[in-house]
């Protein structure tokens, strides 16, 4: 049994979201107890005129901290469910492929989890990584840019280091050298001109079965990867 698709990025907003709501309990209580000592006259006599400033200082400062903190991470959770919810779209599309075709998703490597291993029995292992930003994805000289900047990470650089990690575990495991064709798949964005980036194919999701399709090719590795799929799969597949 493979992971569902999205699981760690589902797991991840979840997880922002309770870092949210703890600080704006932090912040609550703060702000209680800076109302408790304002209300103490004995409190504030021991304070004398400067603890009062400082009092009042704080009690402005830290609830902006708090709130901003949180404010952060409530967009951070609303960024993580939007991925989670495009890695469940294209989980859904590659599980209904038919028989020739077994999906992994959600695997575990050094460099950050891979949304999606595809084994096909025509076209070997395809590698997908998963994109939910909006907007328009352009190419200019080799380098992605989404809405004309660059993203908040480097998605070329990301799949690159997974491409080879999940090639050499492979070959490790197992004695087979796979090629493996590597996309980032963008669920909501326009990819104007797709053209791969350091063998890296940049699309949008409409175009993944017809990249699927195209990657078939009957080569021998490529039947000796689906001989060896559910050894794959337990190879990919943590234990429980």
């Amino acid at each position: 049994m493979t992971n569902k698709a999205g699981k760690s990025t589902r797991e991840m907003a979840e997880e922002r979201q309770k870092k949210s709501r703890s600080y704006l309990l932090i912040g609550f209580g703060i702000a209680i107890c800076l109302f408790l000592i304002s209300l103490n006259p004995k409190a504030m006599g021991t304070l004398g005129g400067g603890g009062v400033l400082l009092l009042l200082i704080a009690s402005r400062v830290i609830p902006d901290i708090v709130i901003g903190k949180s404010n952060k991470k409530i967009k951070e959770a609303k960024r993580a469910d939007r991925g989670a919810v495009a890695e469940e779209k294209i989980g859904a599309m590659l599980e209904n492929l038919g028989e020739d075709f077994l999906p992994i998703h959600d695997v575990v490597s050094q460099f950050g989890n891979i949304d999606h291993v595809l084994i096909g029995k025509e076209c070997g292992m395809i590698l997908i990584e998963t994109k939910a930003h909006g907007g328009k994805i352009r190419i200019d000289n080799g380098v992605l840019l989404v809405n004309g900047k660059l993203p908040e990470k480097d998605f070329i650089k990301q799949t690159l280091n997974n491409t080879y990690w999940l090639r050499d575990r492979i070959e490790k495991e197992l004695g087979i050298k796979p090629w493996i064709h590597s996309v980032i798949v963008f669920t909501n964005a326009f990819v104007s001109a797709p053209q791969p980036i350091k063998g890296i194919s940049v699309i949008n999701k409409k175009f993944l079965t017809k990249f699927i399709e195209q990657n078939k090719k009957p080569v021998l590795t490529n039947e000796m990867i689906w001989e060896k799929r559910e050894e794959i799969v337990d190879l990919l597949t943590p234990k429980i």
